[in-house]
């Protein structure tokens, strides 16, 4: 158990980092994020691309609290962190289907289904 909870908390913690890192960059520059993923930058796409990185910024908010609740002990930082990775998992299909970007949506898959497995693993200790 011990090492499923340092791997679900060392996962968690990259995740946050992530999370933030492209929230605060799609901010930033929205030009250079849709450059930087191989996607064109038209008029229409800044309003989206903000409201994109508000989202990750967010999702890496609740990483961050997810990942303090469970080093704290509290149950709710497990519920949490196995919400975030359906999240991911979740959004995976969505990417596929709505962008066509099959590295993409792979990447939520392995993103989401490593966070998923230690969330389930770690049992909330008394």
């Amino acid at each position: 158990m011990r090492i499923a909870r340092g791997i679900l908390l060392a996962l968690l913690g990259l995740t946050m980092l992530v999370q933030l890192g492209e929230g605060i960059a799609s901010l930033a520059d929205p030009a250079g994020m849709m450059a930087g993923l191989g996607l064109a930058m038209t008029p229409g796409v800044e309003v989206p691309v903000t409201f994109l990185g508000l989202a990750m910024i967010v999702r890496g908010a609740i990483t961050a609290i997810a990942l303090w609740w469970i080093v704290r002990g509290k149950p709710e930082g497990l519920f949490l962190a196995r919400f975030i990775a359906l999240t991911i998992l979740l959004s995976a299909p969505i990417v596929y289907w709505r962008l066509h970007r099959p590295d993409f949506a792979i990447g939520d898959l392995i993103q989401g289904s490593l966070l998923l497995v230690p969330a389930l693993l770690v049992k909330h200790q008394r």
